[in-house]
């Protein structure tokens, strides 16, 4: 299935994109596992609760956040894909008629 010039660079585009929400979304969730380790770590020291492990609480956090920006960034992915599909099936058609 051959590209064109428009239909490559759209492409390009969607994929830019989905690498943006990615890291993104990325960021978010790491940024929301440190505050979490953080305020563990403060409830321990107040004696509120129990200290938690830094290596194993970002382990978590990290896979997570993995997970859930690559999930998101494919959804993005895949809209941009449907979109390209509707394009060519049905502006090509028309514009050649």
């Amino acid at each position: 299935m051959a590209f064109s010039r428009i239909e490559r660079r759209l492409l390009i585009l969607w994929f830019a994109l989905a690498f943006v929400v990615w890291n993104g979304v990325y960021d978010m969730r790491m940024h929301d596992t440190v505050r979490g380790y953080l305020l563990a770590t403060a409830e321990a020291q107040a004696g509120l609760g129990r200290g938690v492990d830094l290596r194993q609480y970002l382990a978590r956090g990290r896979v997570d956040a993995i997970a859930f920006s690559t999930a998101w960034a494919a959804g993005v992915f895949l809209a941009g894909m449907a979109t390209m599909y509707t394009y060519r099936r049905y502006f090509i058609r028309r514009v050649s008629t």
